[in-house]
């Protein structure tokens, strides 16, 4: 079994631009060997779409309602940013009211 990649502390400094990793691995009925598959995944937000950027907003204000140890480096300012980038077309204006909430959360601390 290969050492796993992330699982140290100093991951992060190896692999910065990578968001994930994806190792698959499967074996025809008649094989006798198994195939590997792997996908790495690198961090490219900027290019994700509207929806994306706006799930990940809403998930990383999540992390931070309940302290959690993966927020990182990261403020609600950047869960703002991230909103923001992922306002879209809002036509019913829950997006807005999301950023609402976070700026009432934020204004309380």
């Amino acid at each position: 079994v290969p050492d796993l990649k992330y699982s140290r502390t100093t991951a992060n400094e190896r692999h910065p631009e990578e968001l994930l990793t994806v190792k698959f691995r499967y074996k025809k009925p008649d094989a006798k060997s198994s195939i590997e598959m792997i996908k790495v995944v690198n961090d490219e937000l900027s290019e994700a779409s509207t929806d994306f950027k706006f799930a990940s907003a809403v998930a990383l204000f999540g992390l931070h309602l309940r302290k959690s140890t993966y927020i990182k480096n990261t403020t609600l300012a950047d869960v703002l940013n991230l909103a923001e980038q992922g306002r879209g077309v809002d036509k019913q204006g829950y997006r807005a009211e999301f950023m609402r909430l976070v700026k009432t959360f934020e204004g309380s601390l």
